[in-house]
This record gives structure tokens, C-alpha cells and sequence, in this order.
């Protein structure tokens, strides 16, 4: 394992176990639970559980009580592409990592079950569900070192290799930057999906003039491109057309998401896209 791979882990470990991003996976406790009764409920019961419903009867606040709390299945899905091998900051690739460490920490301390694929447009890498913490070192490993170059993702592929391989309903965290042609509606409606988003800022706003030979990190392909504010204004344009087609996208299916840049705090951004 390489070093930045280690400090990855030591950081991510530490931010887990000394703050409180695994107790907000349990909030999706609940789904699929074997229904007991309906009770009044009792200062203590989780208010999650509240039966609003039979509250607005009138008959005092009311609860809903299951026969036990089931673990989670939790899958982390690394978005394979060109792409993400580019940072002025950090290098995405990293931020990719780090992510997938917090969440593969949490979902464990949470004594869940967690499971993990490296998609492009097939499946790379693709980890069994497991409880124990090699998982975790395993998936920061790869992720590091996993060469993305040339490589796009194939979000309908992708779709299909879930569905025929994720049994229940899950909890889907799906970590990129989310170009091209994104559909996740065949997965969302089954299955509490995370989107979360990777960029630098410098993509997003090219502060560039000059003439550049740029490599297009999925084709490989190269080309001189000139770059001045009035093709930054485009560039920008475009890519927000995009964006806001993808959020619309992700509201109409109930997908939670939210961005994280190269140069933020990975830790604090991550627990507030979760919190919601």
C-alpha cells in the first residue's frame, strides 16, 4: 500500500471515530423493517419513527414499532473515467479516495454490511459484501492506484450490473464527477441513492489564456485548443447547462446529492451532503 494511501486511511479513521458521520448512516435505518404495532410514543423513541398519521387522529403522538433494527446494505460505487485523474488542488482521483474511506468506516462502525464496485463502462473492480475492516484497505488501495485513463463511464451499463447484482434495497453512494449521459432512474426507485459529486474548481472555471494541447482523458485523443475569456464563458455555460440538467434529473428520482471540490474539507463537506 502506498503512502498516500496510508495517510488516507489514518486521516479518514480518525474523522469517523472522533465525530459523528456514522451515526448519520443511521437515520436510514428503518426501510424494511418487520412492522410490530402502533403505540404512543415515549420521550426516548426515535422521532423518525413517529406515525404522523395516527398522531393527526388526535389521539396523542403516536409511534411506529418494529421487531428489530436491521443492518444495511451498503454499496460504494468509484465512477471509473479519465477524468477524475486531474486536480489543481488535489488530484479528484485522491478526493475519490478519501471519500470512499469515510464512508467504508462509517458504514462499518454502524456494524452494516458493505459491498463496493469500480465502474466505468463495465465493471472493474468489484468487492463481495463484507463486515471486516480489510475491505476497507482494499477499496483505498485500488482506488488510488486503479489507472482511469481512457476509460468513461456507462451510467445505463452501470444501471443493469447493479441490478443484477444488488438483491435488496440498498444504500447506493455513488462517487465521480458525473459527465456525460447520466439516467439512474432504473436503480433510484428501489434503491436510497447518493450522488456524490467530485470537481476541481479550476474545470469548472478555466482561469486559463493561451493557446493549450489539451488530452481528452477518456479518448486519449489530443488538441490544441486557444483559450481566452470568451471561450471560458462558453466553456462555463456549458458545463452548467449540464449540471442543472443532471440536478433536475436527480430531484425528479429523489437522488440525494451535492459537490465536493479538491480543495475543501472532504470530512465536514461529506456529513453535511448526508445530513441533507
Amino acid at each position: 500500500m502506498n503512502q498516500v494511501a496510508q495517510e488516507i486511511l489514518l486521516r479518514a479513521k480518525k474523522d469517523v471515530f472522533s465525530g459523528n458521520l456514522g451515526e448519520h448512516l443511521t437515520a436510514f435505518k428503518g426501510d424494511g423493517l418487520d412492522f410490530r404495532e402502533i403505540r404512543d410514543y415515549d420521550h426516548g423513541d426515535d422521532i423518525r419513527k413517529i406515525n404522523w398519521k395516527a398522531t393527526a387522529k388526535g389521539a396523542g403522538v403516536k409511534t411506529n414499532v418494529f421487531n428489530e433494527e436491521r443492518e444495511l446494505n451498503i454499496v460504494l460505487a468509484f465512477m471509473v473515467s479519465g477524468s477524475i485523474n486531474f486536480g489543481s488542488y488535489k488530484l479528484k482521483q485522491e478526493i475519490v479516495a478519501e471519500i470512499l474511506a469515510l464512508l467504508s468506516f462509517s458504514a462499518l462502525k454502524g456494524h452494516n454490511r458493505l459491498q463496493s464496485q469500480f465502474f466505468s463502462d463495465k465493471s472493474e473492480l468489484f468487492f463481495e459484501p463484507s463486515k471486516s475492516n480489510s475491505i476497507i484497505y482494499n477499496i483505498v488501495d485500488n482506488a488510488i492506484n486503479i489507472d482511469t485513463l481512457g476509460k468513461e463511464v456507462n451510467y445505463k451499463n452501470f444501471c443493469n450490473f447493479v441490478n443484477s447484482v444488488v438483491r435488496q434495497k440498498s444504500l447506493i453512494f455513488m462517487i465521480g464527477d458525473f459527465y456525460g449521459d447520466i439516467d439512474l432512474s432504473d436503480i433510484a426507485h428501489k434503491n436510497e441513492i447518493y450522488a456524490i459529486i467530485v470537481r476541481d474548481r479550476l474545470e469548472e472555471n478555466p482561469l486559463l489564456n493561451g493557446t493549450f494541447e489539451l488530452i481528452d482523458p477518456n479518448s486519449l485523443e489530443s488538441n490544441k485548443i486557444h483559450l481566452n475569456k470568451s471561450t471560458a464563458k462558453e466553456y462555463q455555460k456549458l458545463i452548467q447547462e449540464h449540471d442543472n440538467k443532471t440536478e433536475e434529473h436527480f430531484v425528479e428520482h429523489q437522488i440525494t446529492f451535492g459537490k465536493i471540490y479538491t480543495n475543501e474539507n472532504i470530512y465536514l463537506r461529506l456529513s453535511e451532503i448526508i445530513k441533507g
